[in-house]
């Protein structure tokens, strides 16, 4: 059974599609999975809900790091690593009771470093 190059192109593209399409539901799957966690300011955290523990999201990944990562791209790893972690515990909400912000100046000499720590909660 021979088969023409036309359909050959055709049976090429309609794998490569379902190829595409599989990796794409593939990488999809993590995040799906990944519940969301809410994040609340102020004195108060969240009515009704279980205390989980304490948990601290920085912006440093390792110790040894020197950080010429722009202001907003650190904020949002400290904001994720919190997230993750308060994820780690099973929680669903986080109430940020601390944070530093001397990461938003370039002072020479002075950490870049950003740290958020807040009480996690499991809320239903």
């Amino acid at each position: 059974m021979s088969v023409s190059k036309e359909a050959s192109k055709l049976i090429q593209k309609i794998m490569l599609v379902l190829l595409i399409l599989g990796c794409t539901e593939a990488l999809a799957q993590p995040e799906e999975a990944t519940k969301a966690v809410t994040m609340i300011l102020g004195e108060q955290g969240p009515d009704g809900c279980e205390l989980l523990g304490r948990v601290k999201g920085s912006s440093k990944e390792s110790e040894a790091e020197e950080d010429n990562t722009p202001y907003v791209d650190r904020l949002i790893r400290a904001r994720n690593d919190l997230r993750s972690e308060a994820q780690k515990l099973g929680g669903n909400n986080v109430h940020i009771i601390y944070s530093n912000n001397t990461g938003k100046y370039d002072i020479p000499g002075v950490d870049k470093e950003i740290i958020f720590i807040g009480n996690v909660y499991r809320c239903e």
